[in-house]
């Protein structure tokens, strides 16, 4: 329990300070992209249980690679995906195996020696640049590293002008929406959501979408300027709009404390990606708790059947019912509740250990929806893995991270009740900072 608090403070700690005293964020902020992983992780690359994580060969089937094509892997790391690749386009293709970093590249040499693999040229590259030759790539394979681009936007254009006019590539990224992906650092994550924008203002389309890999999504783009000659691309429909437009039908339950769920059909026959924001509200008319979306959340829709959409979620109340499966509820958009949206925004791009993420999320998002009370909170802090007290307080310490004035809520104001209770020392000069402004 004790190591548990402390790990929890040090994450608060260092996020709170950089933004003490902010005016609630009316926008959220840009995705920020992660450290790029150090060539001293390349072992980790190679680990025998990614077969089984990652499934590389079901993956590379679907990309359906043949001899003489021109494939580029996009931080090729070790080469893990770079020699298969490599075996699957032999004896006449190519593999240019691309990465920033000059000892990676290094030790994927030496592995693509070992194997005697003759076909495949390394590349190192930049940050802004993949040292691509202009319009000459079928496929490019993206493994969880488009999330580490320092400057998406130029790599992608980049990207665009090395591959063919049909060309495509394939991107992987380890899945926010379930918690599939959730072994994996939240930086390292992605949403369907965040890809799509990212990838559509880029001048890409979605040519196909695979759930199958047991914690990644698999995303197969092309060039937007393809049109026709591409077939009908899927596309990238936020569910509110998808709604207000009549293209699907919604039907929205209760289900429990921690999710709702959603029958969806779609009611054109195209296909279509659904998305909508973390924060996501779904008020509950007959006077139940309202319910707010933990994660950005995403369904595809390629046929006419009835979808069952299981969204995780969290109360907005801590003292009305939770609703259940005869409780229908009203989707309204995390704009206008950008409170409950903020506070739940941070805490997806968060790590916890899953012993206190629950309880975080849930008590700093009562704080933020109906300025929860010492009252209201302290019964479902009963029987915490960690002390009530220290509870509260980090809580209220995320809601400030969410830029949310943590001065003017009534837990701060009946802070005396658990304030001396507070064990951790860096969360009582946390208080103390706040008490000085």
């Amino acid at each position: 329990m004790k190591r548990i608090t402390a790990i929890a403070v040090v994450l608060v700690v260092g996020g709170t300070q950089a933004v003490l005293g902010q005016e609630l964020r009316l926008e959220l902020p840009d995705r920020t992209p992660a450290a790029v992983m150090s060539y001293r992780g390349a072992g980790w690359l190679e680990r025998p249980e990614r077969v089984a994580e990652e499934m590389p060969e079901e993956m590379l089937a679907v990309l359906g690679l043949e001899d003489g094509d021109v494939v580029a892997d996009i931080g090729a790391g070790s080469g893990f995906y770079t020699r298969r690749m490599s075996r699957l386009v032999s004896p006449s293709g190519t593999v240019y195996a691309v990465d920033i970093q000059p000892e990676m590249i290094d030790i994927l040499s030496d592995n693509i020696e070992q194997e005697g693999l003759a076909n495949v040229t390394p590349v190192l590259s930049t940050a802004e640049d993949p040292g691509l030759p202009e319009g000459a790539i079928d496929w490019m394979l993206l493994v969880d590293v488009y999330h580490e681009f320092a400057d998406p936007g130029v790599m992608l254009d980049r990207m665009s002008g090395a591959l063919k006019a049909d060309g495509r590539v394939a991107l992987l990224e380890y899945r926010v929406e379930d918690g599939t992906g959730d072994h994996i650092l939240a930086a390292h994550r992605m949403s369907v959501r965040q890809v799509m924008i990212e990838w559509t203002q880029a001048g890409f389309r979605l040519a196909e979408l695979h759930e199958f890999l047991p914690g990644q999504h698999l995303f197969v783009f092309e060039k937007a300027s393809l049109g026709a000659a591409g077939g009908q691309p899927i596309e990238h429909v936020d569910l509110l709009d998808a709604m207000s437009d009549g293209r699907v039908s919604v039907e929205v339950r209760g289900n429990d404390a921690e999710s709702i769920r959603l029958a969806i059909q779609r009611t054109r026959a195209e296909a279509m990606v659904v998305t909508f924001p973390v924060g996501t509200y779904f008020n509950a008319p007959t006077g139940s708790s309202d319910m707010v979306a933990l994660r950005d959340g995403m369904v595809l829709l390629t046929n006419d059947a009835s979808h069952d959409w299981r969204v995780p979620a969290r109360l907005a109340h801590p003292t009305a019912t939770v609703p259940g499966a005869g409780d229908a509820l009203e989707v309204q958009s995390a704009d206008d509740h950008r409170r409950e949206r903020n506070v739940l925004w941070v805490f997806q791009g968060l790590d916890f250990p899953p012993q206190i993420a629950p309880l975080l999320e849930q008590i700093a998002l009562w704080i933020a929806s109906v300025d929860a009370g010492y009252d209201d909170l302290a019964p479902h802090l009963r029987g915490a893995p960690l002390p009530p007290a220290n509870g509260i307080a980090l809580a209220l310490a995320y809601v400030e991270n969410a830029g949310i004035d943590v001065l003017d809520t009534r837990i701060w104001s009946e802070r005396e009740r658990y304030l001396p209770a507070i064990s951790d020392p860096s969360l009582r000069a946390l208080f103390d900072d706040w008490a000085r402004q």
